[in-house]
Formats: C-alpha cells, structure tokens, sequence
C-alpha cells in the first residue's frame, strides 16, 4: 500500500469524525461509558481475586504424624509431603511446640498444664499449603497413603466456597465484558452508518471510477478505531483517577480487612486491556457496519 493512500485514509477518518458532529460525540460518551464500566468492574475484579488468592495461598490444611514416629521418621515424611503434586509448602509445627504455644495460649492458667509437660498428649503437624484449592481432594488422598501420616483435617465447606467464588468471579467477568462489548460495536456501527449514508453519492462516484471496496471502507474502519481509542483515553484517565482517589480514602481510614492492590500493578492492565478493547471493536464496529450498509 502507498504512503499516498494510506494518508488519504487517515485523512479521511479524522474528516469523517468531525463532520458527523453530534453523533461522534455521541459515540464516543458510550465508547466512554462502556469502558468506564468494563475499567470499574475490571479492577475491581482484579481485586477480588486478588483477596480470594491471598485466602487461598493462606489456607492451609493439617497433616497430623503418628506418635511413634521418631524424629527422623518426621523429618522424612515432611521431604514427602513438600514433594507432592499440588503442594507449595509443609510447615513442622513439633508436639512441644504445639504444647508450649497452647499452654503460653492460656495465660496464668496455663500453669495447670506443667504436669502433662513430660507426657505430652499432642502430635507432631505439618501445616500444608496447597497450589490448587480444587485439586485438595485428589492431594489428600496421595497425602493419606504416604506411611507415618494418622489423620488430615481441613475445611471441606472452606476450600468449596473459596473454589465457587473464584469461579463465579471468572465466569461473570467474561459475561459482562462480552455485553460490554456487544454495545459498544451497536454504537459504533450506527455511527459509520451515518457517515456512509451521508457519503453514498461520492462513494458511488469513487466505485463507478475504479475504486475498489477495501479502498472505500479503510477510512470508515479507522474511524471507528479513532472513536475508540479517543473513548478509551478518557476512560482510563477517569478509571486511574479514581482508582487513586478510592485507596488513598481506604488507606487513611486504615481499614485492615479491606487490602486494594497498588495501582502500579493493575495500571498496565488498565491501560492496555482498554486501548486494545476500545481499538478492537471501533474496528468491529465499523467493519460491520460498512459491510452491510455500503453498497457499491
């Protein structure tokens, strides 16, 4: 393609944009406020999982060790837990420990306990971390077989909410960014077609002279790209803006509970994930609508 073409059609886009007006504008407020949208409910997605993968790196299930198993027995049934599929980590927590934490856990009245020092009821622990909370039931079941290991406890109905929340996140985020989507390239495509059906007559001139169709529709495609890059820069200075405002309010107030990821490491995502939508379905928009409305 000629650089003479390529500068007619960039010409013609941004002439394009500004004689429609109102409704340029128009689409681009919708471009704005779908994104605004999508950017909301991205980061606050981003945070939710965010919080649901800190509870799932935090939950740990127990893996209590028979009593007969001497020290060395303990120490090698740990170097198999730690080398099983699906485990990040195994802490030892010692039957002493446990004895010493519980005891110095009651206060004065942990004194009572001094005489079950020397025969100590306990067991040895290992606190476990796992990589995936919805392959626990699978790595139990490996962690059972190993030999020296009595008893696991965990929170079945734990790990089952903390799974269904990660998965109703996922799945409604990608319902509500394909409606999003779906809007954005009505609005858009409604604009081209105004733009098309103002310019029928000199589009039917540049087809009878020779023009062909690609050549035609190229500037009505960047069009609709530029209507929504220019939606999604102010989207994103918007989303940014108050993204800043929200955990600068949240930290002040030093709500412990409620953690919110720096916005360092979500402006990428905010950025790109709103250029590249935005961009996206202008072009969509306008393709659609310039294959169905021109005819040439």
């Amino acid at each position: 393609m000629k650089i003479r073409g390529i500068r007619y059609f960039f010409s013609e886009a941004f002439k394009n944009i500004f004689s429609n007006g109102w409704m340029t504008i128009a689409s681009i407020f919708t471009v704005i406020a779908s994104l605004l949208v999508f950017g909301v409910f991205s980061v606050l997605t981003v945070n939710i999982s965010g919080i649901v993968g800190d509870m799932e790196d935090s939950y740990q299930i127990l893996v209590y060790i028979d009593d007969k198993v001497n020290y060395d027995g303990v120490r090698t049934i740990g170097e198999e837990i730690k080398e099983t599929d699906n485990v990040s980590d195994a802490t030892l927590i010692t039957k002493d420990e446990r004895f010493n934490n519980f005891r110095d856990g009651m206060g004065p009245k942990g004194t009572t306990l001094n005489r079950f020092e020397d025969d100590n009821p306990l067991r040895d622990m290992y606190m476990v971390t796992l990589d995936d909370l919805s392959m626990s039931e699978d790595t139990i079941k490996v962690l059972e077989r190993i030999d020296g290991v009595d008893e696991i406890q965990r929170n079945e109905d734990a790990i089952n909410k903390l799974v269904t929340i990660a998965n109703y996140i996922q799945t409604f985020s990608l319902w509500i960014m394909i409606a999003l989507a779906i809007v954005s390239v009505f609005i858009i495509s409604n604009t081209i077609k105004l733009t098309v059906y103002t310019r029928r007559k000199e589009i039917n001139i540049m087809k009878f002279v020779g023009a062909t169709d690609w050549f035609i529709r190229w500037p009505f495609i960047i069009e609709g790209i530029f209507i929504g890059l220019i939606g999604a820069g102010v989207s994103i200075g918007l989303v940014i803006g108050g993204y800043s405002l929200l955990t600068g309010i949240i930290s002040s107030l030093n709500i412990g509970f409620i953690t919110m990821k720096p916005l360092s490491e979500i402006v990428t995502l905010i950025v790109c994930s709103s250029l590249g939508l935005g961009a996206v379905l202008g072009g969509i928009g306008s393709f659609i609508s310039v294959r169905k409305h021109l005819n040439v």
